[in-house]
């Protein structure tokens, strides 16, 4: 099975993807010609309304009409589209497309789906005839109803605190296709030196023994240092599930009742009777009680201090000795066994635990998986993430990073609060990788609204700034600038697929423009090396609209546009939870305006996202697109302004390329607001063509 994984991963390096003809019937229809120094008409421009498309059919925000889905679309010039050619990882892997059959290299690999999913190539996959079957419908479960408990829509995708959509991988761990996956233990970087209770090894990081743990599915750590010779640090389940700790060079301890919690309680029954239900509940006993089973009890405890994700109390902030008397309570652990079905006042943890529902969202992992503390629209106790997680209070304010958004970061640490030595090699093995830095604008102009400012849409909306969003490029065809798009840094621009053809030559990308009419000083121009759009993008109904553009290099560089100060990359979403629907975000872009007239500078406008308006669009709706804007119409973009990017800030002020400016109905008008490409949506597809070292700054 891990060959087979290690294969599609590998797999993932050399895919191809399939290039799509441009989707406009005529290039007069998606022309709005304008050049560096003057402005002319691109054609035979129809009068506004002229572009209205008949039932059934969508105006992409590039200006031209896509005909009804189910149409066929010609390319410019001719009857027949050309069999589309499918470019890998080197020029000799070719994949042509040819009817419902497609022919494939030896070696190559196609990806399929809507995020690109990777699958290996054949020589030859004819065109067939499938047996419809009977689609395999999964268990929806039922969970209690709660005043804390979003919706089942979110619980039935049974989120554990290893999905990284809602939680952040740890450091030995990475996000593939929104799981944390087992890191190789030389990709994490040096740091503390380690000892292991398993084989008295010494690991040159925490990191790089928990990727070990991970890989074998074991418990292996026993403490920080590179003495590994001596005792290792060992947990027992003694007489009536007393627990006992030996820590080396200390000697051995029963464990205190003080911070003694079920998250503590679930890390020694996970470790112990290896199950992953963890514990019923923690309990305790006194000391006085057990003295008689055996002669030899120890006569001292430790506390013990866990978050619950540790493999085993080894990895638990230990407390100071403590002497016991006849009255101490010590800890005991009684683990969870049941194997009946919740009831419904229980909530059904992910691992098959059940719980009290009133143990949920309240930022204590009780599950053991944190299932209980995924999809929460409020929190009972804890701090409450913008993405509907509960973490602990004490894990607000710590330096490192628990909510998607940052939020419990914001601020100074608070005083005196001092990380424990592995939460401390946690973070320090975090800092190494989250070194990535984007979204960070530039100043803005003075008169520029707040954030919570509902203005007008860039139709006759707030002119921006010149140098005010450094990842709006503008793409030119030609003497032409009809669309827009997003860098994402390094040689890679997004942009929507309607926008460009696979004719990399006919493409300059014009990096910090204000004014169509021409440059300023901070203006960079590159060249286009390579169009890359998605394989399953859909002219006719707009379903996958993105493509990647891959810049020409510099002379003898690495590099593809200078260095400058006025340029910058958005960060690119990794999760569709990181923003959600009534959150104010930007859009920016070069469209038309009120009364159709064109605009020469750059506009900017505060927009608001919608989510879900499949019940306005019906079935031209798809999963990848998202709505944005008022259904009165006072916000909104429109032709010109496709491709541009729709930027949501976080709680830190860092900028991420929500969304791509795809199509709409009409431009402003009520009950129809402008439809976007969600890029978060596609974060695997875009990052199997990049890398995500070079786009992410978390879970890689």
């Amino acid at each position: 099975m891990k060959a087979v994984v290690y294969y599609y991963l590998l797999s993932a390096l050399l895919f191809g993807i399939a290039e799509v003809k441009h989707p406009c019937r005529t290039r007069l229809q998606c022309k709005e010609s304008t050049t560096d120094g003057d402005t002319e008409p691109g054609g035979d421009t129809p009068e506004p309304g002229g572009l209205t498309p008949k039932l059934g059919g969508v105006t992409h925000k590039h200006g031209g009409v896509t005909p009804e889905p189910g149409g066929v679309t010609p390319k410019p010039g001719g009857d027949t589209p050309e069999p589309a050619e499918e470019r890998g990882a080197s020029d000799s892997m070719v994949t042509k497309v040819h009817g419902n059959g497609i022919t494939v290299s030896t070696g190559s690999t196609v990806s399929t789906g809507s995020t690109g999913t990777m699958v290996p190539a054949v020589t030859t996959v004819p065109s067939v005839t499938t047996v419809p079957t009977v689609p395999v419908v999964p268990t929806v479960l039922t969970f209690p109803n709660d005043l804390y408990l979003s919706s089942g829509e979110c619980l039935n995708k049974r989120f554990t605190h290893l999905s990284c959509l809602k939680a952040f991988c740890p450091p030995w761990m990475r996000c593939i296709e929104g799981k944390c996956t087992c890191k190789l233990p030389y990709m994490c970087h040096k740091g503390a030196p380690v000892c292991s209770s398993r084989d008295k090894r010494t690991y040159y990081s925490f990191c790089q023994l928990k990727a070990v743990e991970c890989l074998r599915q074991i418990s292996a750590f026993s403490h920080l240092g590179d003495d590994c010779k001596g005792d290792s640090f060992e947990t027992n389940l003694r007489e009536d599930s007393v627990v006992e700790v030996k820590i080396p060079q200390n000697g051995t301890f029963l464990v205190c009742e003080e911070g003694w919690d079920i998250l503590a309680a679930n890390v020694v029954c996970r470790h112990m009777k290896n199950q992953l239900k963890g514990a019923k509940k923690a309990t305790t006993v006194k000391f006085h009680k057990i003295e008689n089973l055996r002669m030899e009890w120890p006569r001292d405890c430790v506390s013990m201090h866990c978050t619950g994700q540790e493999s085993s109390l080894a990895e638990c902030t230990t407390g100071p000795r403590r002497q016991l008397v006849k009255n101490s309570k010590i800890a005991t652990a009684k683990c969870y066994e049941d194997t009946k079905a919740c009831s419904e006042s229980e909530f059904p943890c992910v691992n098959g635990k059940c719980i009290n529902v009133e143990s949920t969202c309240d930022g204590i992992n009780d599950c053991g998986d944190g299932s209980d503390e995924m999809c929460c629209k409020d929190c009972r106790s804890g701090f409450h993430c913008t993405s509907d997680v509960c973490i602990p209070q004490d894990a607000v304010k710590d330096g490192i990073v628990d909510c998607l958004g940052g939020e419990d970061e914001i601020g100074d640490n608070q005083e005196g609060k001092v990380l424990s030595p592995i939460k401390q090699e946690i973070k320090i093995a975090r800092d190494k990788v989250e070194t990535l830095v984007c979204g960070i604008p530039n100043a803005a102009p003075e008169s520029s609204p707040s954030k919570q400012t509902r203005r007008k849409r860039v139709v006759g909306g707030e002119e921006a700034g010149k140098t005010q969003f450094p990842w709006q490029v503008a793409i030119q065809e030609g003497e032409s600038i009809d669309c827009g798009g997003v860098y994402l840094g390094g040689c890679w621009v997004l942009t929507a697929a309607h926008c460009v053809q696979p004719r990399p030559e006919s493409y300059k990308i014009k990096f910090s423009l204000w004014s169509k009419l021409g440059r300023q000083d901070s203006t960079d121009l590159a060249r286009v090396e390579k169009v890359i759009i998605h394989p399953q993008y859909n002219p006719s109904t707009y379903q996958n609209d993105i493509a990647l553009l891959e810049l020409d290099k510099l002379p003898f560089t690495t590099k593809c546009i200078h260095d400058n100060p006025a340029i910058a990359p958005a960060c690119l979403p990794w999760s569709e939870y990181q923003f959600k629907p009534g959150d104010t975000c930007v859009i920016s872009g070069w469209g038309r305006q009120a009364d159709d007239i064109k605009s020469l500078n750059l506009r900017w406008a505060n927009i608001e996202i919608m989510g879900n308006c499949s019940g306005i669009y019906g079935s031209r709706y798809f999963d990848g697109m998202e709505c944005a804007g008022s259904l009165d119409g006072s916000v909104d973009t429109c032709q010109g302004d496709s491709g541009g990017p729709l930027v949501c800030k976080d709680a830190g002020g860092v900028a991420y390329a929500w969304g791509i400016v795809s199509w709409g109905d009409k431009c402003g008008a009520a009950g129809h607001p402008g439809v976007y490409t969600k890029v978060a949506y596609y974060y695997e597809w875009i990052s199997s063509r990049i890398g995500k070292s070079s786009i992410s700054k978390y879970n890689v």
